[in-house]
């Protein structure tokens, strides 16, 4: 099942949509799913704080639509 389909279904049955799970700035970088962003990620996530991969993906989209100087 696709993630957009599980996110649908876990609102359905919750009737608000599900909690995203929190990750530390080293469980994401150590993660694969950044393995190419890698650099980006670890300059633009702060120490000590958690985040969802939803937030992770909308900085590095942010930070790349930046104008350059």
């Amino acid at each position: 099942m696709t993630e957009k389909k599980v996110r649908k279904k876990a609102k359905e049955n919750t009737g608000a949509e599900a909690a995203e799970p929190l990750f530390t700035k080293e469980q994401l970088l150590a993660s694969g799913r950044f393995r190419g962003r890698r650099d980006m990620a670890e300059a633009l996530l702060e120490e000590g704080q958690s985040y969802t991969v939803r937030d992770v993906e909308e900085k590095i989209k942010e930070y790349q639509k930046g104008k350059v100087r």
